[in-house]
């Protein structure tokens, strides 16, 4: 082979992205679950199933696809758990790599700024913000019923709610400083020590989560509670928020960020562990027994912060038990699934998989326009008597709700697709990308959609197959192989 085609090979090599299946198919999938169970909850009244009495005289498959959808509403720190391994695992293989820790460090910080900036604009101004609710409002002239001050009570929600974007800007936050101080100095060869720090954290955050909700929870008359923190609006109720409020505060969702953090870390060795998925499933078991043990305790305490409880609130701590043994559970499965036992490429390339990742690209924008399904469900009121816009349906035409949810998704596909012929520009990610490079001086190419779907190099963690134990040869699987 001439210098020349060494060269550029070497160089297609270097170029060429390398990411893990399964965890830019859960990124997408965690918006499209998201953007569905949204829908629902926007448009249908569900608050006969608020009433145990009245659920439980309905049909089992009623009763069973009512709690699926209770269950599932709690899942947006499924989202924030899938961010906080992929950030850890790219500042850890910069680290190793020889990128400077400072840079690597302000990108993060910039990122999680972004995001705070982003989630203000989205809960202030879009769907539950100013111009969504003044759309949705019921008055017969929406707009002109809102005055200045009625703008600020409401833009106020952008400043007293942790929302998911939040939650994770300030997760980025809060973990990239940690990981600052883990990985300079060459530290982040120091594994089993990293880890420990995380587990330590993450075990702190939970343990402390009880104590600081009965500390703050009775300053105010009804808490965690968005109304009532845009009430008390000053600086040590937006503190209390970030802590404590509605929906998904650090306590307890920053051990969601440390968890991921430590998975991170694992799959960041240069040959990861093949008991990985193994781990992950027994600590997901642990916070189940946990969150089983905590239910028993909260029943016969009748403690609201402990004992068992949807709501789309701040979760309760044997709830929040639960739903990291799903979120953990579901990431072990997956990687067990897809990196260690199956074909990475080939998973990739199916077409739900395809999908899910070209939604992934752009998740966070995804979530930030909720208000883009007014016009989709504008669109469908033509179609039927009632203003979908506006009203809340009711239990006998939950059938439709379903439908109308289903075709608000596929409008939200075909904007993506359509956006994705011009790589997504000027989406929020377009913005936070550029934003984050003033850290680092370079501008990821993480929404150049050609590369992402067609000419990444996706990784496997299969072990090599021994096939003369005297001579020690090795095949490594091959990643194009079919199976």
């Amino acid at each position: 082979m001439s210098n020349l085609t060494k060269e550029s090979v070497e160089m297609n090599e270097i170029k060429q992205m390398k990411r893990i299946a399964s965890l830019d198919f859960q990124r997408g999938l965690a918006i499209f679950m998201m953007v569905v169970l949204h829908e629902i909850q926007h448009i249908y009244d569900i608050s006969w199933a608020t009433n145990i009495d009245q659920l439980l005289q309905k049909s089992p498959l009623i009763i069973i696809s009512v709690f699926l959808l209770a269950f599932l509403s709690g899942w947006a720190g499924y989202f924030l758990l899938i961010s906080a391994i992929v950030n850890v695992l790219a500042m850890t293989k910069k680290a190793a790599k020889g990128y400077d820790p400072n840079k690597i460090l302000a990108k993060q910080i910039l990122t999680g700024v972004g995001l705070l900036i982003v989630g203000a604009i989205t809960e202030g101004l879009f769907y539950y913000g100013y111009i969504g609710s003044s759309i949705r409002s019921k008055g017969t002239t929406p707009w002109a019923i809102h005055t200045v001050e009625d703008f600020w009570q409401r833009f106020g929600r952008a400043f007293f709610t942790m929302e998911t974007l939040q939650a994770i800007g300030w997760c980025m936050i809060i973990n990239g400083i940690v990981h600052y101080f883990l990985i300079k100095n060459k530290g982040y060869l120091k594994i089993k020590r990293n880890i420990l720090v995380y587990a330590g954290l993450t075990f702190a955050i939970l343990a402390l989560s009880y104590p600081i909700w009965r500390l703050i929870d009775p300053l105010y008359p009804i808490w965690p509670n968005e109304g009532t923190a845009r009430s008390y609006h000053n600086f040590v109720t937006y503190i209390f928020v970030v802590l404590t409020g509605d929906l998904e505060p650090l306590f307890p969702f920053l051990s969601v960020s440390f968890i991921g953090s430590i998975i991170g870390i694992l799959l960041a060795k240069p040959k990861p562990s093949n008991k990985i998925p193994q781990y992950l499933g027994m600590t997901s078991l642990g916070f189940a027994i946990l969150g089983g043990i905590l239910l028993v305790v909260g029943e016969i305490t009748k403690d609201p912060l402990v004992r068992f409880d949807f709501t789309w609130n701040r979760p309760n701590l044997s709830y929040f038990m639960f739903l990291l043994f799903a979120w953990i559970g579901v990431v072990a499965l997956l990687l067990n699934y897809v990196e260690y036992k199956g074909n990475p490429e080939k998973f990739a390339n199916r077409r739900f998989v395809r999908t899910m990742r070209l939604w992934g690209i752009v998740a966070l924008t995804v979530y930030s326009l909720q208000i883009f399904s007014l016009l989709p469900r504008w669109i469908f009121s033509f179609l039927v008597d009632d203003d979908l816009v506006r009203d809340k349906l009711p239990y006998e035409k939950a059938g439709y709700v379903l439908l109308v949810a289903l075709f608000v998704t596929y409008c939200y596909h075909l904007l993506i697709v359509a956006w994705s012929k011009k790589n997504f520009k000027y989406s929020f990610e377009w913005f936070i990308v550029r934003l984050a490079s003033l850290g680092t001086k370079e501008v990821s190419n993480r929404l150049d959609v050609d590369t992402i779907m067609n000419k990444t190099y996706w990784i496997s963690f299969k072990e090599p197959i021994v096939i003369d134990e005297k001579e020690k040869i090795e095949v490594i699987p091959k990643i194009n192989s079919e199976e």
